[in-house]
C-alpha cells in the first residue's frame, strides 16, 4: 500500500490530494479508513480504453489536478491519454518492478512517451530504464520507498519480545519477515540455521509470513515439516504476518533477506531502521540498499557457506550491534519520510514549472 502511504504524507505536506482507485478493490477498502478525498472508478483494460480514459480526462479537468502519479504499468496507456485530453496534467509514473526484457521497440517508446516523470526506487532500476527503454534519461528521477523510520527505533525490550514468540530471552535469533513463497528463501534459512545448530551455535530462528492467499501452503506445510526433519523444531518458530511487525524485529538479533530477486525490500530497511544487522543476498536491490557490504553483509544466492560465515560474524555482540548502527543510520538519512517527502516536493515543483 505504498501509494497510500504517500498519498497520505502528500496529503499532511499540504498537497491536495485525491485517491482514484477500482471499486472494492484492497486500496479503496484501505482508503476509506483514511481522511483522504477517495473516487471509484471501474477497471479498465490495459490497452484502448479510450472511452474510459475520456472520462478520467473530464474528472481530471473537474478536480483540476496538476499531477497523476501512477504505479501500475496496466495505467500507463489510459492515464497517459487522459492527461493528453486534459491538456494540463502531468504524469508520473513509479517504477514498482524490473524491466525484464528489452522495451526499445516503437510500441513501448509510443507509450512511454506519454510520461513525464519516471520515478524508480534504486540507481539499478534506473539503470535498467536507460539499457533497456528509449526513455529520456533527463526525464528519471531516484526516489527510493519510505518508512515511518521513528516507528521502528523505539521498540519493546527485546527480552520481553522474545517471550511473545516463545523464545528464551537470552537466545540469538535470526530472523526472516515476509510472503511465505519458494522465491522467498526461506527453504534456505531453514536448511542453513540446521547445520548452523549442528556446528554447535544455537541459534533461533523466527519465520514471520504467510502465503498469498489461496495459494503457497504446500510450500508453508513445507518449510513447517522441514525442522523436525533436520533436528531444530526446539529452535524454530513460525508466525504469521502480524500488524504490529516491530515486535517481531524486538525480538530478532540479526535480520535476513534471503529472496532471490527482492526489487526493494521494504522489510529489509525497517528491520535497518530498527537497528538490527542485515545478511542479504547480492541480486537485485539489496546489496544497493546495503551500500554493497558498507552497512550490511551480502552472499550469493544459494551459497550457504558464505552465509552461514556471515552469521558466526554477527554471533559476536559487539559486531552486530555496529553494523545495526551503521544501517540504522543510513535507512535514516535515505528512507525516512521527511527525506523522501522533500525529494518528491522538490519533483513536483520541478516538473510543473
Amino acid at each position: 500500500m505504498n501509494i497510500l502511504r504517500y498519498a497520505e504524507w502528500m496529503s499532511n505536506e499540504s498537497f491536495k490530494t485525491t485517491l482514484w482507485c477500482v471499486e472494492n478493490s484492497p486500496l479503496h477498502e484501505a482508503a476509506e479508513k483514511t481522511s483522504l478525498a477517495v473516487i471509484t472508478i471501474p477497471r479498465h483494460r490495459k490497452y484502448f480504453a479510450f472511452g474510459k480514459a475520456l472520462r478520467l480526462a473530464g474528472q481530471f479537468k473537474k478536480h483540476k489536478v496538476d499531477i497523476v502519479w501512477i504505479r501500475d504499468t496496466r495505467d500507463i496507456d489510459t492515464c497517459g491519454l487522459a492527461v493528453r485530453l486534459n491538456g494540463h496534467a502531468k504524469l508520473v509514473y513509479q517504477q514498482a518492478m524490473q524491466l525484464g526484457i528489452d522495451k526499445r521497440d516503437i510500441f513501448h517508446t509510443m507509450r512511454f512517451r506519454r510520461i513525464d516523470l519516471w520515478i524508480s526506487t534504486l540507481q539499478f532500476l534506473a539503470e535498467q530504464v536507460k539499457k533497456r527503454t528509449r526513455f529520456p534519461e533527463e526525464r528519471i528521477a531516484i526516489v527510493p520507498l519510505s518508512i515511518d523510520t521513528q516507528k521502528y527505533q523505539n521498540l519493546i525490550p527485546s527480552a520481553m519480545a522474545k517471550d511473545i514468540f516463545g523464545i528464551p530471552k537470552d537466545a540469538i535469533v535470526l530472523g526472516v519477515v515476509g510472503r511465505i513463497d519458494p522465491l522467498k528463501g526461506q527453504e534456505f534459512v531453514i536448511r542453513a540455521h540446521a547445520e548452523l545448530v549442528n556446528d554447535g551455535h544455537p541459534l533461533h530462528l523466527l519465520i514471520v509470513g504467510e502465503p498469498t492467499r489461496n495459494e503457497g501452503e504446500d510450500y508453508l506445510n513445507l518449510l513447517k515439516s522441514l525442522p523436525k526433519v533436520l533436528g531444530t523444531e526446539n529452535h524454530v518458530v513460525f508466525s504469521p504476518f502480524r500488524t504490529d511487525i516491530e515486535t517481531a524485529y524486538a525480538a530478532m538479533d540479526v535480520f535476513i533477506m534471503p529472496s532471490q530477486g527482492e526489487t526493494f525490500g521494504m522489510v529489509t530497511i525497517e528491520a535497518m531502521a530498527a537497528g538490527l544487522p542485515v545478511v542479504g543476498t547480492n541480486a537485485s536491490g539489496t546489496p544497493e540498499i546495503l551500500g554493497f557490504g558498507n552497512h550490511g553483509l551480502l552472499y550469493n544466492p544459494g551459497d550457504s557457506e558464505t552465509f552461514k560465515r556471515k552469521i558466526t560474524e554477527l554471533l559476536v555482540k559487539q559486531r552486530r550491534l555496529d553494523l545495526g548502527l551503521k544501517g540504522q543510520k543510513f535507512a535514516t538519512e535515505h528512507f525516512s519520510r521527511a527525506t523522501v517527502v522533500n525529494k518528491l516536493r522538490s519533483l513536483a515543483v520541478q516538473i510543473l514549472d
